[in-house]
């Protein structure tokens, strides 16, 4: 629990977990009011949740009052159980989209394998405040301000939460520092936007959804990865060349040296479907994970460089 304003703290995970903001381990947030607080996101499986409560209650004696899901993916909603006295508030879209639940258990254990024997004890609590695109939390004299773009960027439902007396920005998924971003729900072109919008933000400190805290220049950082990856994309699409065969062809340079380099697949594969106008069909998540899965055997930063 990392102290970022006055009374605003991020929670970037670690105590025997890789905190390099890998698969499955996201950061979370913690704001402290008059009376009571507000948390930014719940974290995963059962053990990340319980660490993240047992910081909170470390930090502050005052109760929860509002959780912020950032967004539907289960390493940021699969700890809303925790959080029972607390309002959930989310984008409309993000609630849409967790209310058909996690994905199957077999997926999750083959896709983030280190963590499958809790996958089982996930419950899907949802969102019960919902937003289109603007919401403003008024906690005294300081203000959270949610927004959600109006498109999809990482997911449907995107939000990010800025404080602008304290120059502080949670920015959810929309944001990863020095760790490959993940669009396999995406819409890469979209992603830049909103990554656009958010460095338009006055904010001196910003939470990624995964890696390091860090400020807009980090953020630039990887706007420019989904720029040099939808660019290198439309060229070998338009060229005719199969995903697979782009995505280990396309040189990252310096971002093939951040973490989970594999996902530059799940990224060409989601352009891909950008160009065919084809984003409403879901992404072929067998054949994402094995491509993914031969790239990490062939060691994907030498692959990919």
């Amino acid at each position: 629990m990392i102290e970022i304003g006055a009374r605003v703290f991020a929670y970037v995970q670690g105590a025997g977990i890789d905190p390099s903001g890998d698969t499955g381990v996201a950061n979370a947030g913690l704001i402290v009011g008059p009376e009571t607080a507000v948390a930014v996101d719940a974290l995963m499986v059962p053990s990340m949740t319980k660490r993240l409560v047992a910081a909170i209650k470390k930090t502050t004696r005052r109760p929860i009052a509002q959780l912020i899901n950032t967004h539907h993916h289960l390493d940021h909603t699969g700890g809303n159980r925790f959080f029972r006295g607390a309002t959930i508030v989310a984008s409309e879209k993000c609630r849409e989209a967790l209310a058909p639940g996690f994905p199957p258990l077999p997926l999750l254990q083959r896709f983030m394998p280190r963590f499958a024997a809790e996958f089982a004890k996930l419950e899907v609590v949802l969102p019960t405040v919902t937003f289109d695109d603007r919401m403003v939390l008024h906690d005294g004299d300081r203000e959270i301000q949610l927004w959600h773009p109006g498109f999809a960027a990482h997911t449907v439902g995107d939000a990010v939460a800025y404080l602008p007396k304290e120059r502080i920005l949670f920015a959810g998924d929309i944001a990863f520092h020095y760790v490959t971003p993940l669009a396999f729900q995406g819409h890469v072109g979209n992603w830049i936007k909103a990554a656009d919008r958010l460095l338009r933000y006055e904010a001196d400190v910003i939470v990624p959804g995964h890696g390091p805290i860090g400020t807009r220049t980090d953020l630039k950082h990887m706007r420019e990865y989904l720029a040099l990856v939808r660019r290198e994309a439309k060229r070998r699409f338009d060229a005719g060349m199969p995903a697979e065969a782009a995505a280990g062809d396309i040189k990252l340079g310096v971002y093939a040296s951040w973490s989970d380099a594999e996902r530059i697949l799940p990224n060409v594969m989601r352009c891909y479907q950008e160009f065919r106008d084809e984003l409403d069909q879901p992404m072929d998540l067998p054949r994402m994970l094995a491509g993914m899965e031969r790239l990490r055997g062939k060691g994907a930063a030498h692959a990919c460089v």
